[in-house]
């Protein structure tokens, strides 16, 4: 319990990075969620598939989280206090442990925010109504981008730099994936960024 406090004082006293990934993913969230719900017809079938096209813009959160989740593990490689807190806890495994549970609850968090910023600026142009299938999608969201943030973890842990990290998984998650799929159709679905979405 005490290295879980540890480490969620650790987030909250690394306010810049976490504040500007939040407003940059809330912005997003908003323009995107925007202009779709602006451009729905007035015909119920259409309303019904933009709130489902606004919850995958509010999705959007998975690249976020993976980045934060890559951060919770680098900032302390970077700023050279990860070997006080592998001496304040004799067991690594605690430590890694840890800071995936805060990479979960994290990730469900930014997941959450998302959604309901985009709800919330799409309500301006749409009644949102939401239904089964809707809550449904809204809990594999939230489950899907604290995936997303274990993930980060587990990279930011192997690679422990800040930058290599970031940039390997954005180049293989952007890039790589949707070029391997190509050409690999049948495993395409079972690459870690298919097997995650």
């Amino acid at each position: 319990m005490r290295l879980l406090h540890a480490e969620l004082l650790k987030l909250r006293t690394a306010p810049r990075t976490a504040i500007g990934l939040l407003l940059a993913m809330l912005g997003l969230a908003v323009l995107g969620s925007g202009s779709t719900a602006s451009s729905a017809d007035e015909s119920p079938f259409a309303i019904e598939a933009s709130v489902s096209d606004i919850l995958d813009v509010a999705s959007l959160a998975v690249i976020f989280s993976l980045i934060l989740g890559i951060l919770v593990v680098t900032w302390e490689y970077r700023h050279g206090t990860i070997t006080s807190t592998f001496l304040a806890t004799s067991r690594r495994e605690r430590v890694i442990g840890t800071k995936l549970v805060i990479g979960v609850i994290a990730g469900a968090l930014l997941a959450v925010l998302s959604v309901v910023a985009s709800l919330s600026v799409a309500s301006f142009w749409i009644e949102i109504e939401l239904e089964r299938g809707h809550w449904e999608l809204i809990g594999r969201i939230v489950l899907g981008t604290a995936a997303w943030a274990v993930l980060g973890v587990g990279v930011g842990a192997l690679l422990q730099s800040q930058v290599g990290a970031i940039v390997a998984s954005l180049v293989w998650f952007l890039v790589a994936e949707p070029l391997l799929g190509l050409p690999l159709d049948e495993v395409a679905d079972y690459l870690p960024g298919a097997a995650l979405d």
